[in-house]
């Protein structure tokens, strides 16, 4: 049985190959490519969409060695503050020749506008971030066969999962469910954010070990985590669930 690339990213947060909170996108390619390459040798099923995440990671990383090169003639005129912004804004699929374009040509187009800005060569990048922007890229490319084979159809083929849908290890899932049933008690009403340190303390576990579970609950939106300052603390909220 093969192992999704979610999986493999989160197993390689979890066993300290990556660190979640600042993510090195060469060190992580290289790692996710060796662990493919180990795959292959044992003779383990690799699949298409883990293949897909190698492709985009390989685009990543190409786009980071290429940053790190300095260019002597810049004087930091592009530079501009775009804090809140990662890679790509997710919106490719409004009308316009974005929609049109495969995974890689959306990563290249965003990352090549970018490429200059100053935020994007030095804030840190987390799991969280990189794992939604890999889940982007995916989703584009599966409009894109979408519409290939329903040219006359709109985007009522999209799937609301698309870009949430993550592999759910059942030890994830119990990791989730005890994360979240701590968060409910200390905050039953919903309406005080809670720090990830005390939820971790409440546990009885290191603060890493409720970092991926609060990942999967965030992914799911069921949770908001808050950081208000590079390597400050995080705020874990909860996210009321919709009245039907």
């Amino acid at each position: 049985m093969s192992e999704e690339p979610i999986e493999i990213l989160v197993r390689m947060a979890e066993s300290g190959e990556i660190d979640p909170w600042n993510i090195d996108i060469v060190l992580l390619t290289d790692r996710f490519l060796g662990e493919l390459e180990r795959r292959r040798e044992l003779d383990l099923r690799i699949s298409g969409r883990t293949l897909l995440y190698a492709s985009i990671l390989l685009r990543m990383k190409s786009d980071a060695l290429i940053e790190r090169v300095p260019d002597p003639g810049g004087d930091g005129a592009d530079d501009e503050d775009y804090s809140d912004e990662l890679f790509f804004d997710g919106g490719m699929d409004e009308e316009g020749i974005e929609s049109h374009l495969g995974p890689m040509d959306v990563l290249e187009r965003e990352i090549q506008r970018r490429i200059k800005r100053k935020e994007y060569r030095t804030r840190p990048v987390t799991l969280y971030e990189l794992i939604t922007q890999l889940k982007l890229a995916e989703k584009e490319e599966r409009r894109r066969q979408r519409r290939r084979h329903f040219p006359d159809e709109d985007d009522l083929f999209v799937i609301a999962d698309d870009i949430i849908e993550i592999a759910h290890d059942e030890a994830f899932e119990a990791a989730s469910s005890t994360f979240y049933a701590t968060l409910l008690l200390l905050d039953p009403e919903g309406f005080d954010p809670v720090p990830l340190s005390r939820i971790a303390s409440e546990i009885g576990c290191p603060l890493y070990e409720v970092y991926i579970p609060a990942l999967f609950l965030m992914l799911e939106d069921r949770v908001d985590l808050i950081q208000e300052d590079f390597y400050g603390e995080i705020l874990v909220a909860r996210i009321p669930a919709p009245v039907i």
